[in-house]
């Protein structure tokens, strides 16, 4: 199976490495401009990139599969909309992830992102992801550094 993973080691405690993933007010200073978020098993992990056009380039009607807080975090994704018309239409949605674990400078959290398929526009989808999953934590990184 084809997943995609990025970790990265963040110096603060697991409860707030999880909080940023999870809080509005900080999710929204790495991520995405707007978020819906109800942290429990179905709630809506809704993440909103355009708000003039919230239908697209969103994670509009995904949620949460599974949360153990500060230790992992489960959620259906969709894609951009330049891979809606395939990636937002399959049952089930692509997965991601989260795992949040002790380390010697804080915490190290492990994304895993599965459920791709093998055509080529799944792979471009796939490409476009492991290059935004990394530039995210790298701002995610910053931002934490910057405030602890």
């Amino acid at each position: 199976m084809s997943i995609i993973e990025k970790s990265i080691i963040l110096k603060v405690n697991k409860e707030i490495a999880f909080s940023y993933f999870v809080e509005h007010e900080l999710i929204t200073k790495w991520l995405c401009s707007d978020a819906i978020i109800n942290p429990v098993t179905e709630g809506a992990y809704e993440l909103f990139w355009d708000l003039e056009d919230r239908n697209h380039n969103s994670t509009i009607g995904c949620r949460i599969q599974s949360i153990d807080q500060p230790n992992h975090l489960s959620f259906d994704w969709k894609g951009p909309i330049q891979f809606e018309s395939f990636m937002n239409e399959v049952d089930p949605l692509t997965q991601v992830v989260v795992v949040f674990s002790e380390s010697e400078e804080g915490t190290k959290v492990t994304l895993l992102h599965s459920g791709w398929q093998r055509s080529d526009n799944w792979k471009e989808a796939k490409d476009y992801f492991n290059h935004a999953w990394f530039g995210a934590f790298q701002v995610l990184k910053e931002l934490i550094d910057k405030s602890y």
